[in-house]
């Protein structure tokens, strides 16, 4: 059974899968130790081949919305991004940025993964939205200063009072923010007029601010935003354009209110996030996330009834403390519990 434990256990963040003689029980091994400080989670995970998806229906059941930041020690991962095919090896990073999909395969592994609330990382990033997927190597000198400063942290944080801990979690993000602000967005380092990024951050805030706006179109944001169509059109060419930015928005914003607001109606979170029509939104969101509004809420809740079962049920307290990280961080910076998590 160990291989359905870990699948099973390992579902509050990824999709797994394995080759049929790696699920031999004699082959198959998986070991998580994690620890968390505060808002910060660290992890250190061990396991065989495997590949890993974060879907849409991942993404909206647990409702994470943290950066992880993966140090290989061993072992290998390769994915496919919109500028070509990448891998990571040994001494390499890795951005997740949870609230996206990805899709990636692993050799045989062990690798740290460093977890830290989008609110407490995003604000210090030049570029928040465009780390996702990203390789840092280990050539580059502040990626191998930020690999072994984790590699230090996952030895001595275990042994520290929790004040003490909790006091150098801001040394740790401002670490992580210099790094990426270093490195830059992928593939998008002098491409186009130094403005470009600015202003694509800014029609992006106020897309976002206004998606409950039926009306709001390319004229809308033009205006709104101080910007010609054709510039408009440039800035989001790599996001299919920016009415299906507008869409996607809309979407991703409907799907989690469906399942953090239970208690409302579909129709009036349809109408909230632009959609004139319930039937129009059904469609549209069946066609992004390959189910309708009502399955969503359905399969929530199946999933809910299973995580409260407790006995019999893998081991959840890794995942109730990825909820918590999001929740300390969105109530106070200061608070904090200093834990660790028995292996898998």
């Amino acid at each position: 059974m160990r291989y359905d434990v870990w699948r099973e256990s390992i579902s509050c963040i990824f999709n797994v899968d394995t080759s049929k003689d790696l699920r031999d029980p004699r082959r198959f091994n998986a070991v998580i130790k994690a620890l968390r400080v505060g808002n910060l989670m660290l992890a250190e995970t061990t396991t065989v081949a495997q590949t890993w998806q974060r879907r849409p229906l991942e993404i909206a059941r647990d409702g994470l919305d943290h950066f992880m930041i993966q140090l290989f020690v061993r072992g290998k991962m390769s994915w496919t991004t919109p500028y070509g095919e990448e891998a990571a090896g040994p001494g390499d990073l890795v951005v997740f940025d949870l609230a996206r999909e990805m899709q990636s395969r692993t050799s045989d592994f062990n690798h740290l993964s460093l977890i830290i609330p989008r609110d407490r990382l995003g604000p210090m990033l030049d570029h928040p939205d465009y780390h996702h997927m990203q390789r840092l190597p280990s050539s580059m000198p502040l990626a191998r200063l930020l690999g072994d400063y984790i590699l230090l942290l996952n030895r001595n944080l275990p042994s520290l009072d929790n004040p003490l801990a909790t006091d150098l979690l801001p040394a740790v993000i401002s670490m992580v923010a210099s790094c990426l602000n270093a490195m830059g967005p992928p593939g998008r380092v002098g491409d186009g007029p130094m403005g470009d990024e600015l202003a694509e951050t800014r029609i992006r805030s106020f897309i976002r601010e206004n998606l409950g706006d039926t009306g709001l179109d390319v004229n809308g944001i033009c205006d709104g935003c101080g910007i010609s169509r054709s510039a408009l059109y440039r800035l989001f060419r790599e996001e299919g354009g920016v009415r299906h930015f507008l869409r996607e928005q809309r979407l991703v914003k409907a799907m989690r209110e469906l399942l953090f607001f239970p208690q409302h109606q579909i129709s009036m979170i349809a109408r909230i996030n632009g959609f004139s029509h319930a039937n129009d939104f059904s469609r549209a969101f069946r066609r992004r996330f390959g189910l309708t509004p009502r399955d969503l809420r359905a399969s929530k809740a199946r999933y809910s009834e299973k995580w409260r079962a407790g006995s019999g049920q893998p081991n959840r307290e890794y995942e109730e403390w990825l909820r918590q990280i999001g929740q300390i961080g969105s109530a106070n910076h200061n608070d904090g519990a200093h834990a660790k998590s028995p292996p898998w």
